[in-house]
């Protein structure tokens, strides 16, 4: 059991290391579908491994043996795992148990508030244009999807440069790109190995949003330079009108990242890279499988009649 679970440890470990590099040498609408289920998979293998050691020394408490069908003593005698790691897989569980659950609700505070101010504004063709002056563009997520832009932004903008933006935004709605941030935000509260992975993700849906944009003018170089111009109309904005960080918005992610790409050819699809991830990331469960099973021949092992549990 202790092999297969630092075994998955370090699987976990090396994901969040080669994770931020992997998003930007893939393709970013296939970085996206592969990387943020795949930061969920290993955060939630990752709990489950932790849970498993630390169950192996609270099962020994006689209450909860109690209400199981083993015996405390014999599973106290037949632990493969010390006391002093199974309290701290216990601790650390618990810790990220809370962190999800904090990150879950400011979430969903934030598109409840997003939903509730957006509901009543007039849009025309999912677009809503509020009245004003600072420059700012962002898209709300469903079931009120809008697509907001400021009216001081579109004044700002050249004609083609408003094209660029609103097929930025109109990737993001229709890709629902806030789900899939909210998907990578969630997965580094749990794992905060993981949270340069979710910065890199959310630099890749933007990515991903500035190539829809791109095929849809055919010009990479008015993307980049829309991109840069909004950029310095947002700089040195005071007071400046931030949407909720939950939604995605024009300028977010690494905007320099952003701009290179957009400078760079078209990205290639590398079907063998990601036949490779997905391999490995399917491999990659075979620990957490390996210390399910020996967690419960374990405790199959300090398993009493029913007569004589209360040990």
């Amino acid at each position: 059991m202790t092999t297969a679970a630092v075994i998955g440890i370090v699987v976990i470990v090396a994901y969040a290391v080669v994770a931020p590099a992997l998003s930007r040498g893939l393709a970013p609408s296939v970085a996206t579908r592969v990387l943020v289920p795949a930061g969920v998979f290993t955060a939630a293998s990752g709990v489950f491994i932790l849970a498993v050691l630390a169950f192996t020394w609270i099962g020994q408490f006689p209450l909860v043996a109690q209400e199981g069908a083993w015996s405390a003593a014999k599973l106290r005698s037949t632990s493969p795992v010390p006391a002093w790691p199974a309290v701290v897989c216990g601790v650390l569980v618990a810790l990220t148990t809370i962190s999800a659950a904090w990150t879950a609700v400011r979430r969903a505070r934030a598109l409840i508030e997003v939903h509730r101010v957006c509901r009543d504004l007039t849009a025309v063709g999912g677009l809503v244009v509020l009245d004003d002056e600072r420059p700012q563009a962002f898209t709300t997520p469903q079931p009120a999807a809008r697509v907001v832009v400021t009216s001081g932004l579109l004044r700002a903008l050249g004609d083609r440069e408003r094209q660029v933006l609103l097929a930025h935004e109109a990737s993001h709605l229709a890709h629902r790109h806030v789900w899939w941030n909210l998907a990578a935000d969630l997965a580094a509260a749990v794992n905060p190995l993981l949270r340069p992975t979710a910065r890199a993700l959310a630099t890749t849906v933007e990515r991903w949003a500035d190539e829809d944009a791109a095929l849809a003018v055919g010009d990479r170089r008015l993307v980049a330079a829309t991109l840069i111009r909004v950029a310095q109309l947002q700089t040195g904005v005071a007071a400046g009108f931030s949407p909720p960080g939950v939604v995605p918005s024009v300028a977010g992610g690494d905007v320099a990242v952003r701009v290179r790409a957009l400078l760079a050819p078209p990205p290639r699809r590398r079907p063998l890279m990601v036949a490779a991830v997905v391999t490995a990331l399917l491999i990659s469960a075979l620990p957490a499988a390996a210390v399910q099973h020996s967690g419960e021949t374990l405790f199959e092992h300090a398993e009493q009649p029913a007569i004589g549990r209360h040990t």
